[in-house]
């Protein structure tokens, strides 16, 4: 038989989220206990009370070796929007391929945005709204799907701040989830994230952003 105490490290050892709760000491024990309480059971093969698996996570908090936070300290040099924006995706064939290898030709200014993605079977591009019609017209094909009235959210960082560090991506996504704000498209260049939401979702994003994180100052 397993156990009690490697039975529930095993099982928070695969729960990120609480695991990260654990170390800092903000986990409602008993609460967590309850939750996993069947799953200790079944990997234990045996009946357990719901108090020794509280008392085995508290055991568990002074043997865990010390880590960074999940979410890292992020600081944001700059915040910008583009709008109204729209998403074109293709199948990824020879036709597309050879049309798509000319759109920036089409491509606007340097202020305007435009970026294309190829997957392993699909073509997604995303454009302003003016832009639309003419890469429609330029590629000829029938599209797969398309979104209309998107808007994107760029954030800007230094070098420092971004590449070299982890769970940066996560730190974003993270704080839109949390205001179930749907993420249409993330798009990265080298120190910028650009989330693509929908329009009425704008404000949500911009507020997610701010509450979340510091803009540094000049």
């Amino acid at each position: 038989m397993i156990k009690v105490t490697d039975a529930v490290q095993s099982i928070i050892k695969g729960d990120e989220v609480a695991l990260e709760a654990l170390r800092f000491g903000i986990l409602n024990l008993s609460a967590y206990a309850a939750k996993i309480h069947p799953t200790v059971e079944t990997v234990a093969l045996k009946s357990i009370k719901r108090g020794t698996i509280v008392v085995a996570l508290s055991r568990l908090i002074k043997r865990l070796e010390p880590v960074a936070s999940l979410k890292p300290h992020v600081i944001i040099d700059d915040i910008s929007i583009k709008s109204p924006l729209c998403e074109l995706t293709y199948e990824k064939t020879e036709d597309v391929l050879r049309s798509a290898a000319t759109l920036q030709i089409l491509s606007q200014t340097k202020n305007d945005f435009f970026t294309m993605t190829q997957g392993l079977g699909e073509l997604t591009i995303i454009c302003t709204q003016a832009a639309r019609e003419g890469i429609i017209t330029h590629l000829k094909t029938a599209m797969k799907a398309q979104y209309n009235h998107l808007v994107s959210v760029t954030v800007r960082f230094s070098e420092k701040n971004y590449i070299e560090v982890p769970n940066v991506i996560y730190v974003f996504v993270s704080a839109l989830a949390a205001r179930r704000i749907n993420i249409i498209e993330i798009v990265s260049t080298y120190t910028e994230l650009s989330f693509i939401v929908k329009r009425q979702d704008m404000e949500r994003t911009l507020a997610a952003l701010d509450s979340y994180f510091q803009k540094s100052t000049p």
